[in-house]
């Protein structure tokens, strides 16, 4: 009986080690350049609007989650002001869970704004003021939160959402181009936030509300500078 050989096989079986050897040694270093080359602020943590939604929240939460005093800390960065008409000012703003449990938290990134009208969710504040803006708004706070606007970090873990200025707004206004202007981020949250029943169900929700930390926390702030000519 004559046995035949797939090359194709083996070969397939050298570029899987391969790969498993650059995770290993290469990894700790390049792996993480390149993917927040690929995708801004990933070594800060994945994007807020990746994480878990939150969802049937009158039935599934975590315990410590729900005990954790405060939960939420923030970190904001902001690149240098660049003399590019065409460009942009990114600033980051970082959102981490520093407790032992899951825990939600307000967040729609088509509701992240500029300055603090008393509302729930994450925004930024500049100082002094200016005319900057996200083309965003944000409205009253319901009495059930939205399951859609809920969204869950693990324990000790971070997202980062990003928002860009265009230089055009940027350039223009002598509260912000000086270089010695400042930004904070924020987060607040108003209620824990009540659990709507669900249609055909008549069972008796385990939670009495959807777990949500009320409070309100800042970043330090940090100065926006002047990029080199």
């Amino acid at each position: 009986m004559r046995f035949v050989r797939n090359s194709g096989s083996s070969s397939l079986v050298v570029v899987l080690f391969l790969l498993v050897l650059l995770s290993v040694f290469a990894g700790p270093n390049l792996l993480p350049r390149f993917f927040s080359s690929v995708v801004p602020g990933f070594d800060e943590g994945v994007p807020c609007m990746w994480l878990q939604r939150a969802s049937d929240r009158g039935d599934h939460q975590s315990l410590l989650g729900r005990a954790a005093e405060n939960p939420i800390a923030l970190s904001v960065r902001a690149a240098p002001i660049s003399g590019d008409p065409s460009g942009l000012l990114p600033v980051s703003i970082v959102v981490t869970n520093t407790s032992l449990g899951t825990v939600p938290f307000v967040f729609d990134p088509q509701a992240v704004i500029v300055g603090d009208n008393g509302t729930s969710g994450v925004g930024l504040i500049f100082n002094p003021s200016n005319t900057l803006t996200t083309g965003y708004t944000r409205n009253a706070d319901p009495a059930a939160v939205p399951e859609a606007n809920l969204k869950l970090l693990q324990p000790r873990q971070s997202c980062v959402h990003r928002v860009e200025f265009p230089n055009g707004n940027v350039l223009i206004d002598p509260a912000i181009n000086d270089g010695r202007a400042t930004v904070r981020a924020y987060y607040r949250n108003t209620t824990r936030g009540q659990i709507l029943p669900t249609p055909g169900d008549l069972a008796t929700p385990i939670y009495p509300d959807q777990g949500l930390w009320v409070g309100y926390v800042e970043s330090p702030p940090v100065t926006i500078g002047l990029a080199s000519p």
